[in-house]
């Protein structure tokens, strides 16, 4: 038990560690994030000393841009269950590599809520009446109460899946699924319940009749899992960008150089190779010799040095590799920059998918420093892996890449198409009963969309969203959005345009005019606005730093194998840097 909580803090301060180590890239985009969080600190202190009167919220509209912002977020967060149940349900592989991102992105936009929550309290000091068994919890008649369990309940929930996946990434273990395969479902309904409680949030208060809507609940999910997919499209984007070398065309120019691209020697493999193999990958002491006799029929030990490439992507060849001594970088090309998958140490194997389907390799693996690689026919290596220890620790194996490929994006962007058109017609829904009922409620709709009594600060706004969302949802079913440039601008106007709409086009209406005819509008003051970007900064900062620890692990840079190495072999490159093939 000591040693395993010894390891684990290991762990922990690795990770730590590299989140701190990146090129002139990361360290502006950081220090330009860490400069905006301390300006929101400051104001935040201004609030804190001066109290809200330097918001822009009054006693009749008690609601700003921090809980339109918080609301915005509880979506976002939400949303990584679009990514969850594809791959635990439904078993999408595309989608496979890029869940745990979706978990981190929702571990971000929960601190994120919670920020907001916590600076729109007049009083913060006075939170912990909040906390259960110390305070008075009004649990549970309080919707506020609710909404404190959920959020960080779902906190906790992915926190946990989270560091357990990553951590048994880290250690080259195959994470047991009865350890966290109930908490995934458990966060599956955890996610839709975190924004159903924020919508009844608003159902449930009566004085506010513009809030007083079935259909509010259901539209809360239609734009989280709009804007959230949304938001992880453009994310998976910027980390498929700075995990990339240089340009492919640069790299292949540098292959074909003067001196010709060079080759590894080879030699015979023999049984002494086998056992080095062996000291590595223990499954391997259950093989019997007959066995180990009859795979040397055509296997050969090849020594490489570094930037040696032992296969290249879209050759078709019907070998596979373990690594004896020494590690191997594995590459794909995508959009003309390669990006890394895998790194592979001793006693691990690489391009073993290829060689058992007969199909082109789909990647390049170059040697990162001296190695000996063990190759192997693809008959030898189905006849290795008749033994029950080999093929359960290869086929384990088989799914440790990192791979953000194109298909998996257009996955994403079937969920954002759908999701947007059931959030236009839900919204369509709700301006239908709002004016054509013609009741005395519709003053707060009218103030919305029309003005009302000279007063229009939000139609700006509100058009500005409804004219967003209309344009993404035409770009999203024309084919024109396949197109990862359109997609982006699609993406871009999906959250800009939610954002709008559940942010300002929702709270602050609800208050206008108030229950006793009162026209008080609301404009956030600079120093509120400063809070919220400041905020905003620091989840950022939070989610960069996540990837900045997970990208490494996924891909096998940084892991127990290497804990007393530093360089590139134990991941502590920049996020960008990568191998040259």
């Amino acid at each position: 038990m000591t040693r395993a909580i010894r390891n684990y803090f290991v762990f922990l301060r690795r990770c730590a560690r590299i989140a701190f180590v990146g090129d002139w890239r990361y360290y502006a985009w950081m220090g330009a994030l860490t400069v905006i969080c301390l300006l929101g600190l400051n104001a935040y202190a201004k609030q804190f000393a001066q109290g809200l009167i330097v918001t822009g919220m009054s006693d009749e509209v008690s609601w700003g841009v921090y809980i339109a912002n918080f609301t915005f977020l509880v979506g976002v967060a939400a949303a990584a269950v679009m990514m969850v149940i594809p791959v635990y349900i439904y078993n999408n592989e595309e989608l496979h590599d890029l869940v745990i991102f979706g978990e981190l992105l929702a571990v971000a936009a929960i601190l994120m809520c919670l920020a907001f929550v916590a600076v729109d309290l007049g009083r913060p000091d006075r939170f912990w009446h909040l906390i259960p068994g110390i305070g008075q919890f009004n649990f549970p008649a309080s919707m506020l109460s609710w909404d404190v369990i959920v959020l960080n309940g779902y906190l906790l929930l992915n926190v946990y899946i989270c560091g357990y996946l990553l951590y048994c990434r880290y250690q080259k273990k195959k994470a047991a699924k009865w350890f966290y395969i109930p908490f995934v479902f458990i966060a599956i309904v955890w996610a839709i319940s975190i924004h159903t409680v924020t919508a009844f949030l608003y159902v449930g208060l009566g004085g506010r009749p513009f809030w007083n809507s079935a259909v509010v609940g259901p539209r809360f999910l239609a734009s989280a899992f709009t804007a959230g997919p949304a938001l992880i499209i453009l994310a998976m984007q910027v980390v498929r960008r700075v995990t990339a070398s240089a340009p492919a065309a640069d790299a292949s120019r540098a292959r074909q150089g003067a001196a010709g691209p060079r080759q590894p020697s080879s030699r015979p493999a023999t049984l002494a190779d086998l056992e080095l193999l062996a000291c590595h990958l223990r499954e391997m002491e259950s093989v019997s010799r007959e066995v180990r006799e009859g795979i040397l029929s055509g296997a050969t030990v090849l020594k490489a040095g570094a930037g040696d490439v032992l296969l290249r992507q879209g050759e078709t060849e019907d070998r596979a590799f373990f690594v004896l001594e020494g590690r191997v970088v594995v590459k794909r090309e995508e959009g003309g920059r390669f990006r890394i998958t895998r790194s592979v140490g001793p006693g691990e194997q690489f391009g073993e998918i290829s060689a058992l389907a007969g199909s082109p390799r789909a990647a390049t693996a170059v040697a990162e420093e001296p190695c000996l690689v063990l190759r192997l026919s693809s008959d030898s290596l189905r006849r290795l892996m008749k033994n029950p220890r080999v093929n359960k620790i290869v086929r384990s194996r088989m799914s440790e890449r990192l791979m953000i490929t194109d298909r998996a994006l257009m996955t994403l962007r079937s969920i954002v198409q759908v999701s947007m058109l059931i959030n236009v017609f839900l919204l369509l829904n709700e301006v239908f009963k709002e004016f054509y009922s013609g009741n005395l409620h519709v003053a707060s709709s009218k103030y919305l969309y029309v003005g009302l009594h000279g007063h229009h600060a939000l139609v700006p706004w509100i058009w500005t969203a409804i004219a967003f969302n209309l344009v993404a949802m035409v770009l999203l079913v024309l084919p024109v959005s396949r197109s990862l440039r359109w997609l982006n601008v699609t993406c871009v106007l999906c959250i800009v345009g939610i954002w709008i709409e559940k942010g300002m086009g929702l709270v602050i209406p609800g208050f206008i005019p108030t229950p006793l005819g009162e026209m008080v509008e609301y404009r956030p003051s600079l120093n509120e606005t400063l809070v919220c970007f400041g905020i905003w900064a620091f989840g950022l900062l939070c989610y960069t730093a996540f990837l900045r620890m997970s990208v490494p692990i996924l891909q096998g840079r940084l892991c127990k194998a290497n804990e007393g190495q530093t360089g590139r072999g134990a991941g502590a490159t920049a996020l960008g840097a990568a191998a040259e093939p």
